[in-house]
């Protein structure tokens, strides 16, 4: 496996993780984290924070919604292109609805499964 910029050979103990909401919070702790681990990161936040911490980190950013596929793919393909590999995932999306339960609309249950399963379905896909 080459690496995109150099040409030379990826190293085999070197990772790549994705990070989607990872601007800010959570998202941004996990990215910084993975890459002292020395993993290089991917990032996805609709703030453009993501794609700042992403190049501090030595990785890539793009600013988007993890809830639009194309933005996602961009994210994806980005990785791809530069590592050549995605080996983790950070799925740390999470503004679904709130409300007790049995209050819950139908409406509320698809964006809950919007926010929380499809966000994180889709960069596993596209990455596969």
């Amino acid at each position: 496996m080459l690496n995109i910029e150099t040409k030379e050979p990826l190293m085999s103990g070197e990772k790549v993780a994705i990070i989607t909401a990872g601007g800010s919070g959570m998202g941004a702790a996990a990215a910084r984290k993975l890459a002292q681990d020395g993993y290089r990161v991917a990032i996805l936040s609709s703030s453009g924070k993501g794609e700042a911490l992403a190049q501090e980190l030595g990785g890539v950013g793009v600013t988007g919604s993890n809830l639009v596929n194309d933005d996602v793919k961009r994210l994806v393909d980005l990785a791809m292109d530069k590592w050549g590999r995605v080996d983790a995932l950070v799925n740390s999306a999470g503004h679904g609805p709130r409300a007790p339960i049995l209050e819950l609309t139908d409406e509320d249950w698809h964006k809950g499964m919007e926010v929380y399963f499809l966000s994180a379905v889709r960069p596993i896909v596209l990455a596969s």
